[in-house]
């Protein structure tokens, strides 16, 4: 099957219309339903004209010859991408009337429509079917190929890895076809990454399988060494003499084949440019103190570490000037600047001759990409100035690459859109659909709603209300206008002035809001949480970003927060972290430059790194930040940990979704009760 995507809303409506004549068993003159042609092949108008002949064959037949016409169909809507659609036939079966192949058929089918649509739960009801369980034995390989894979994505997507795990290495058994063999290895390991040292030493001792076993430890030396090359390729020397028969022995996933190279390869010096005075010499101060607890951190263990230089960007001179002082000094790499005019600077060059990583992102426009205000081929800028805009000391406000970046720079920062990207994810997942999303007045809010906006609808999201409140305002006039409980109070002052008498009354919100994206620091949240159950809307889930925790346990003013649910950097949920307590120790406290201590580690961490990022497109670097990958451009992005408040505390959540959050899924996109 090919489940390729095309839409018609002329399909859409004559299918409904003919699924609802369908299920009131009307009836016209069947036309003759074509057979034989290629669904790759068929036009739009033919794929129309050959469901309706189907749908109209399986209203005028008795089963099961009925429901062979309506699985016919749904394959072909299927094939199409018109999952909507397919599953209004398919919900419409009653699967008892199917013979073992028809239901395996029905299965595969509204399998793929659930997990299309995000609808988790009807899927684990689909693909964990005691029938199907009975048939496996039976079933032919490319099916039973088929709904495995579709069971592995889904235990992936609701908390179940081990689950997904397992589905992979039966799959790795079957799979003849070398690409699909190791796309599937790949997902397995990349499935497996996901699970904390803790638990993979956990569940490697725990597991009777010796595969997933080997599995498990091999995970456990990756994730335990991220910041050591020479020790993780030592123990997984020692994986592969121990492990000599296991399916990853002689095919290691492809982020650990590159670890000699890596190795070999590291820079030897490396130029560190940050500012030593003026506005961001504190942040500054954060993100080399956090480098060089990295780096000292390793100097215990590490044979060779390279020579580090620093230079002070502060000053006058061109920041292009600097560049090119440090790769005459002997740089191998440099790693800087941080205030964003500087990063504008080098993007505008057509190559770099060494590696940059820059620890903020390229200025983008919120109304569109930046534009040169100079020709491309002339290679010197002015000095760029230094200002309080440079870099936001919330650490937050960073913008999304919008332009094409040369060769050789690499941009890494704590970037809000990241986080509000991840958001709108997590949100579809669990099922909703209609968003509301109350923010700041701020730059690095805009961009980070922007950014929940823009990815929220490309999954199929909607934003019903997009609000904005100004510093620490009053929060209630601007959720009642959200909720619309201006309106409801309105209508009853007018009720009031037409009876001529008071009205027992309670205000309504607006009923069809299913979250709340909440962009706001820990003051403002503990305010607008309260507002929100005061309006009537405390039912509503709230989803926020890493602004709304400081890192810093205070059960007794973040009770006010129970609920809500945040990602947020793994340095602020955990202390597993070696660096994080000399840093405790010796340094500035506080979230701001906690955060940017994380920054400046991961940045240590990263470097050795790059070529990894840069030439496999599923590598990661678990850090301090959250799991580091390399974007198109250049650009890294960070995937952040989840927790929720309960009882005023951070608790850590699953990164996929839960068995409890798919309870939570609306239930229009369940079957009919003889369905499955």
């Amino acid at each position: 099957m090919h489940y390729r995507g095309r839409s018609s809303t002329l399909l859409a409506s004559t299918l409904l219309a003919l699924t609802v004549c369908l299920l009131a068993s009307c009836s016209t003159t069947p036309p003759e339903p074509s057979t034989g042609d290629d669904p790759e092949a068929l036009s739009q108008e033919a794929i129309e004209k050959r469901v309706k002949s189907l749908v109209d064959q399986a209203r005028d037949s008795q089963s099961p010859q009925r429901e062979g016409y309506l699985l016919q169909a749904a394959e072909l809507l299927v094939d199409q991408n018109q999952f909507d659609w397919a599953r209004n036939l398919l919900t419409s079966i009653d699967t008892r009337q199917l013979n073992e192949a028809d239901f395996l058929l029905h299965t595969e089918l509204l399998g793929a429509v659930s997990l299309s649509e995000g609808a988790y739960y009807l899927a684990q009801r689909i693909l964990t079917n005691p029938r199907l369980e009975q048939q496996w034995a039976t079933m032919s390989p490319e099916r039973e190929i088929a709904l495995r894979e579709q069971r592995a994505r889904l235990f992936e997507l609701t908390g179940s890895p081990i689950a997904s795990v397992e589905e992979r290495i039966r799959l790795d058994r079957m799979l003849t076809e070398a690409s699909a063999a190791d796309q599937n290895r790949e997902q397995l390991w990349q499935t497996m990454m996901s699970l904390s040292e803790d638990e993979l030493a956990r569940r490697a001792e725990e597991t009777d399988t010796r595969t997933l076993r080997g599995w498990l430890t091999l995970a456990s030396i990756s994730k335990d060494n991220q910041a050591n090359l020479e020790r993780q390729q030592a123990q997984l020397d020692q994986w592969q003499s121990e492990w000599p028969n296991h399916p990853a022995s002689e095919n290691l996933p492809n982020d650990l084949q590159l670890l000699r190279k890596l190795i070999a390869q590291q820079p030897r010096q490396i130029a560190l440019l940050l500012p030593q005075q003026g506005n961001l010499a504190r942040a500054a101060d954060a993100v080399r103190d956090g480098f060089l607890a990295a780096y000292y951190e390793a100097e215990g263990v590490q044979s060779k570490l390279p020579q580090i230089r620093q230079y002070d960007t502060s000053g006058a001179t061109d920041i292009v000037e600097l560049y090119e002082q440090a790769m005459a000094e002997g740089a191998d790499l440099i790693i800087g600047p941080l205030d964003k005019e500087r990063v504008d600077a080098l993007h505008e060059l057509s190559i770099l001759p060494i590696p940059v990583l820059t620890l903020n992102y390229i200025e983008a426009p919120l109304d569109g990409p930046k534009q040169s205000t100079r020709d491309q081929s002339e290679r010197r800028l002015s000095p760029p100035s230094l200002d309080t805009s440079a870099l936001n000391l919330r650490a937050s406000e960073v913008e999304t690459d919008n332009g094409e970046s040369p060769e050789g720079l690499y941009q890494f920062g704590l970037a809000a859109e990241d986080e509000a990207r991840q958001v709108a994810r997590r949100a579809i997942r669990e099922g909703h659909r209609l968003a509301m999303i109350l923010a700041p007045n701020r730059n690095w809010s805009e961009r980070g709603a922007r950014a929940f906006t823009q990815e929220w609808r490309e999954l199929g999201g909607e934003v019903a209300i997009d609000s904005q409140f100004t510093g620490a305002g009053n929060y209630s006039d601007i959720i009642q206008q959200a909720l619309l409980i201006d309106q409801s109070q309105a209508r009853r002052q007018a009720l009031t002035r037409l009876l001529g008498t008071r009205l027992e009354f309670e205000p309504r919100r607006r009923q069809d809001l299913d979250m709340i994206f909440l962009m706001a620091d820990p003051e403002q949240g503990r305010q607008i949480r309260p507002t929100l159950a005061f309006h009537y809307a405390g039912d509503v889930p709230v989803f926020s970003t890493s602004h709304i925790y400081t890192g810093e346990p205070d059960p007794k003013s973040n009770r006010d927060l129970n609920g809500v649910r945040f990602n947020t950097l793994p340095w602020l949920l955990n202390g597993e972290f070696p660096e994080k307590q000399v840093l405790n120790e010796h340094t500035r406290e506080g979230a701001i430059y906690s955060r940017l201590h994380a920054l400046g580690v991961d940045a240590y961490r990263l470097y050795p790194r790059l070529p990894q990022l840069l030439q496999i497109e599923e590598a990661r670097l678990y850090g301090a930040t959250g799991a580091l990958r390399m974007r198109p451009g250049g650009r890294i992005e960070r995937e952040l940990v989840w927790a929720q408040f309960q009882n005023g505390r951070a608790q850590p959540m699953a990164s996929a979704v839960t068995d409890a959050d798919q309870e939570e899924q609306r239930d229009d996109l369940q079957p009919t009760p003889e369905a499955h």
